[in-house]
């Protein structure tokens, strides 16, 4: 069975005020509540490991398809912090979500985390950070690439799948041992949409100015914790540092010998430290 047929099999259908989102969403109805946000080129299925310990841990646990990705709908919108926002605030709406939560972000969806926690302190238990984005980049190379009209489009039309697919392997640092990854997180790039849906993400999302946002999570009194590995190949552990300069009473944790998912390299540490934070708040 082809990864898509395999992954199309999970999740229901919410129709939110900008489009049709997949999501999950189980576990104890009395459980705590844990929010889990994947970044620019994943999809809710980078919190398998996650989603069901958790469960199993008696949290209720949501993860969804961000727009454009996984099989949430290609939305048309400029996708800038405003859609990802409406998205989250939406979804938990739908969903019934009433009391505070706990808030889980990875790498792009670290930024939309902490935007969201920024925005509605009130409806968070706690947040924790893994290797996520918040200081743009605009002197990346990809980001410089496709930001002029009409060479973006060309660009990502033409090589932007074998480049994007490529850019997926160095999410991991042990590529060896999951050489197939990038195969597993890339395979929902083949859904019409989705080359123009990360483009207005390079574009939009990704050069706003997210750093206000850190700044005032520092202040918000809820517990926090930034994990990072060591050997991010995506955002650099130095990038990391520079995060965590921005959320200083936030507690910092690092993976040896982990890239920029230590979720998917180490799953069974990582839940154990998310277990811990979630129970001790600490």
């Amino acid at each position: 069975m082809s990864i898509l047929r395999e992954m199309e099999k999970h999740g229901a259908y919410a129709q939110l005020s900008n489009g049709r989102v997949r999501y999950e969403f189980e576990g104890p109805e009395n459980g705590e509540v844990v929010v889990l946000i994947h970044g620019l080129m994943g999809h809710m299925h980078v919190w398998d490991y996650q989603f069901k310990f958790l469960i199993e841990q008696g949290y209720r646990v949501l993860r969804f398809d961000l727009y454009g990705r996984g099989f949430s709908e290609r939305v048309k919108s400029e996708h800038g912090s405003e859609l990802f926002m409406a998205q989250v605030a939406d979804l938990i709406e739908y969903v019934g979500i009433k009391e505070k939560f706990h808030l889980v972000g990875l790498s792009m969806g670290g930024a939309i985390s902490t935007r969201f926690a920024s925005h509605h302190p009130e409806k968070i238990k706690s947040i924790f950070l893994v290797d996520c984005y918040g200081i743009p980049t605009p002197n990346d190379l990809g980001v410089r690439i496709v930001q002029p009209k009409y060479l973006g489009e060309a660009f990502i039309g033409t090589v932007g799948g074998p480049i994007l697919k490529h850019g997926s392997i160095k999410g991991v640092f042990d590529k060896q041992k999951h050489k197939g990854f990038a195969k597993w997180l890339s395979a929902p790039l083949a859904i019409k949409g989705s080359k123009r849906a990360l483009l207005s993400t390079l574009r939009n999302f990704m050069l706003e100015n997210h750093v206000p946002h850190y700044q005032r999570l520092n202040h918000l009194d809820f517990p926090k914790l930034i994990l990072w590995g060591k050997e991010d190949a995506i955002l650099s552990y130095s990038y990391g540092q520079k995060i965590h300069a921005l959320v200083p009473n936030a507690r910092f944790e690092t993976f040896e010998k982990c890239g920029h998912v230590p979720q998917f390299e180490e799953p069974e540490k990582f839940n154990q430290l998310a277990l811990q934070f979630l129970i001790q708040r600490v």
